[in-house]
């Protein structure tokens, strides 16, 4: 006869932690913006900008935040897939990672 050993760790909280939602710029449905991510996306070719990736690019992002200064400018943007752009700016659970954390590749 098998018995059951008692468990010695004790369970893990598998509660759902509900994160506040995103507040977006509205700079992001202006016209302009539009404007400047089709630009960015066309000029890159629709391809990701890191080296190596080759997916295919569905954002226009800022090198240089705009909350830091960035201009909004084709100079200032990149192409990028779903994977690099979540790469780049979030951290695990989310939240917006520094400029200095999002540069690297």
């Amino acid at each position: 006869m098998v018995r059951m050993l008692a468990p010695r760790l004790p369970l893990a909280r598998t509660a759902i932690v509900r994160l506040p939602p995103k507040e977006a710029d509205p700079y992001y449905l202006t016209p302009e913006w539009r404007e400047l991510r089709r630009q960015t996306l066309e000029r890159d070719g629709g391809v990701c900008t890191v080296p190596g990736c080759g997916r295919a690019a569905v954002v226009a992002d800022h090198i240089v935040s705009r909350k830091e200064g960035g201009a909004d400018a084709l100079h200032n943007t990149r192409s990028l897939c779903r994977l690099h752009d979540n790469r780049f700016k979030e951290d695990g659970v989310g939240r917006r990672r520094s400029r200095a954390e999002g540069q690297g590749v």
